[in-house]
């Protein structure tokens, strides 16, 4: 299977020149973690050990015994190319017909990341280690510099005198805590800013304010104008009359009238409170906390109660559990992934090019929400906003529907919308189950970007067994 992707994206970070060690080829590294992965083997050194006593491993890297580090250097050099062989890996799928795109669910999950949740910390506490680091690498610094002063002066102690400290691990270290606290203190802040959505409610709020300000200073400005336009005009036909200091007393001066200089005040402030409306800033709360061990992961509800150290993970799957998109979400709720759920998964449809519209999309009750059924109107999207055993046709106690969901509530009470919403559960349940038991619940990599690639794999073999099995099948 791997002979047939397109592998380029690895070979062109290699030299073609002859300099250098000799690399191994690609497409052996990329079959070597394809076939661990399969087999449930994911850190690097398991696979160096399978290369000692799997026949498979053996047959694939030509009986060579490939190092951890190599493994591990691989896949940190080839995140991006790693995660492109999903969409290539689907579109094989597509090829064998493999891929039916009558309905889809969306669903989520989850999964422990590599780091304890002792790992948090507030605010004040990473405050603190950051200060802390920052002192401890200039003082290694400055004694660094000092060190270097004294050999260029000649004042170094000769040879019989005790040598420098090899402080160098030790800054090392010192820089990667700082870098991971700075990691998790700008989280915090990116955690407090309010969502896209919020954003936009309170900026359109915002928006009317200001346009009722504006026309109200428009109308005072109107009026005063014709004021003063009025008195002109009596002014002048007194004068034409020949009196003088009939007209009574004069209004007050456009840049002096009281209302107007309110208004302005006014103005002023509603278009400063659109401006923070629009690019809010983050207000943590005192008790927010961040995992100094990997940042991008949060305290997940846990799936059999109490909370894990974790990531929110995301699957759209089709029929015979063919993963169509394999995402993380930073939220612990699914009320807003649903939107990126969906891009993504019909991104991924065109980059594979599989012909057809997907015939109906179905969630559960996390996902219930007004902004997304808006956006999604035109969508065959049928989503859970009771209870999940009464959608399901079973005898429950039905919850509150609210009025923004009733659309959506009177579409899954006719007899074919419970009829479809029932496909659900047998979709995706099955997905999950099926990659927790052979990959488990663990995450091995640290940090988004390597834990995305981590789930990409993940869902490219879980699509690759699929595909074996389809071919065995059909050959059979």
């Amino acid at each position: 299977m791997v002979e047939e992707l397109e592998l380029s994206a690895f070979e062109d970070g290699y030299r073609a020149n002859g300099q250098g060690g000799i690399a191994y080829p690609p497409a052996a590294l990329v079959a070597l973690i394809f076939y661990c992965y399969s087999k449930g083997i994911r850190s690097s050194r398991g696979i160096e050990r399978a290369c000692w006593d799997d026949l498979g491993c053996r047959i694939i890297t030509a009986n060579r015994v490939v190092d951890h580090s190599t493994v591990a250097r691989f896949v940190q050099r080839h995140r991006d190319a790693l995660s492109q062989l999903f969409v290539q890996v689907l579109a094989l799928c597509g090829r064998h017909g493999l891929v039916d795109l009558a309905a889809v669910a969306v669903d989520g999950s989850p999964m422990d990341a590599n780091a304890s949740r002792d790992s948090n910390k507030q605010l004040l506490r990473l405050e603190a280690v950051i200060a802390r680091c920052e002192g401890e690498i200039n003082a290694l610094m400055d004694c660094a510099g000092e060190h270097a002063c004294r050999v260029e002066t000649g004042d170094a102690p000769d040879a019989d005198g005790e040598p420098p400290g090899d402080d160098w691990p030790k800054l090392s270290r010192l820089c990667n805590v700082l870098a991971r606290a700075r990691s998790a203190r700008d989280t915090i802040y990116q955690r407090a800013l309010p969502s896209a959505n919020e954003i936009k409610i309170k900026a359109e709020a915002a928006e009317r304010i200001v346009a009722r300000a504006c026309k109200r200073l428009a109308a005072e400005t109107a009026a005063h104008q014709e004021k003063l336009r009025k008195y002109q005009a009596r002014t002048e036909a007194d004068r034409a009359a020949g009196r003088r200091a009939a007209n009574g007393r004069p209004p007050v001066p456009m840049e002096h009238k009281t209302v107007l200089l309110r208004q302005r005040v006014r103005l002023t402030k509603a278009l400063a409170h659109l401006e923070r409306a629009r690019s809010p800033e983050p207000a943590p709360s005192p008790s927010a906390v961040a995992s100094l061990t990997d940042p991008d992961s949060r305290l997940q509800l846990g799936k059999h109660g109490g909370y894990l150290q974790g990531y929110n993970l995301q699957i759209v799957c089709a029929r015979r559990q063919i993963l169509l998109a394999v995402d993380l979400h930073d939220n612990p709720s699914d009320r807003t992934a649903l939107i990126p759920m969906v891009s993504k998964t019909q991104e991924n449809q065109r980059a594979a090019r599989l012909p057809g519209d997907i015939g109906l999309w179905l969630a559960d009750s996390g996902y219930a929400s007004a902004s997304p059924f808006e956006q999604l109107a035109d969508l065959p999207l049928l989503v859970s906003v009771t209870s999940e055993a009464d959608q399901g046709g079973f005898p429950a106690k039905r919850q509150t529907t609210p009025a923004a969901q009733q659309a959506m509530a009177d579409r899954l009470a006719t007899p074919t919308g419970r009829a479809q919403y029932r496909q659900r559960s047998s979709l995706v349940e099955p997905g999950f189950a099926q990659l927790f038991q052979r990959f488990g619940r663990h995450l091995n990599y640290r940090g988004r970007r390597a834990v995305d690639t981590e789930i990409k794999l993940l869902g490219t073999v879980h699509n690759l067994s699929k595909l074996l099995a389809g071919t065995e099948k059909s050959r059979s």
